[in-house]
């Protein structure tokens, strides 16, 4: 049950980024927002992991490939993608993009790694796929089609892709390194990928003019969304696998309206709820134990 508690709260607060950095990439460039996220994030985790641990693991050669791996596709790639579709589109839509992730994850894991594709785990991403579409289109599913495919909706695409083969290289990485010490590496080697980024987007100009709504939403992004939502993410892949862990993806749709009712006084009408119990549905149909 603990696990799951974690998961449902890393959603939670992933559910608020869509927000936060849409509100961010109003005053920064993408890439040099998405460098100062992990910058600052990767400061708070390695802290973190030389508190708890007493040192800074020592990594081997096979541990280093897939951490330069989850580095660049869940780290630099997505976030450059991520802070890009949001200057493009909606909060909303690219919510609802990214929540196709875990079918890529489920669909991945399969084929990688044996992991039961089943009646039941299809009947559940369904679920998923249907309480996100209802909850972002209000009921309006003729928007998707009208408002077409522009450069946002395509970033998010490739969130999505890049979030699955993040999640799927987790699972590579050996029991010997704490979920601390994976996304702390990771995070640091994404990192220096974004400074390079970054520095061709005016990064020095950038950070002398920094604003205090700034300041707060990198804090949120960095030590809530990433270090905290990021480690224990990694745990539900340990604990529970990829495909299983990354359902909890669609409840990120969930969380988005949650805080928009909370903090920006939206209705919260019968057809989002509807939506929201299919998503839970579907996570919980997912995750269900099959009689042996």
């Amino acid at each position: 049950m603990k696990i799951y508690l974690k998961l449902l709260f890393a959603m939670l607060v992933w559910g608020g980024t869509f927000t936060s950095a849409r509100l961010l990439g109003n005053e920064l460039d993408p890439s040099i927002s998405a460098f100062l996220r992990f910058f600052l994030a990767s400061s708070f985790m390695l802290a973190l992991l030389y508190i708890r641990e007493g040192h800074l693991p020592a990594i081997t050669k096979q541990q280093f490939l897939p951490l330069l791996g989850m580095g660049l596709t869940g780290i630099a790639f997505y976030n450059l993608l991520f802070f890009y579709g949001l200057v493009h589109t909606e909060a909303g839509r690219g919510s609802l993009i990214t929540a196709t992730n875990p079918l890529l994850t489920a669909v991945g894991a399969a084929f990688i790694f044996k992991e039961r594709f089943t009646l039941i785990r299809i009947l559940g991403f369904l679920l998923c796929i249907a309480g996100a579409v209802l909850i972002v289109t209000k009921g309006n599913f003729s928007s998707l089609i009208q408002d077409g495919i522009g450069k946002g909706e395509l970033a998010f695409i490739g969130c999505a892709f890049s979030w699955a083969a993040y999640t799927l290289i987790g699972r590579f990485m050996s029991d010997k390194l704490s979920s601390l010490a994976v996304i702390a590496y990771a995070s640091c080697i994404g990192t220096v990928v974004l400074f390079f980024t970054a520095l061709n987007a005016n990064l020095a100009g950038a950070i002398t003019t920094l604003t205090m709504n700034a300041g707060l939403n990198l804090l949120y992004l960095s030590l809530l969304a990433t270090v905290i939502g990021f480690v224990w993410f990694q745990d539900g892949v340990k604990a529970l696998g990829a495909a299983k862990a990354a359902v909890f993806i669609y409840f990120m749709p969930v969380s988005a309206v949650f805080w928009a009712w909370l903090i920006l006084d939206e209705k919260f009408t019968l057809i989002l709820a509807i939506g929201a119990v299919l998503v839970i549905s579907g996570i919980f149909l997912v995750n269900k134990k099959e009689a042996s």
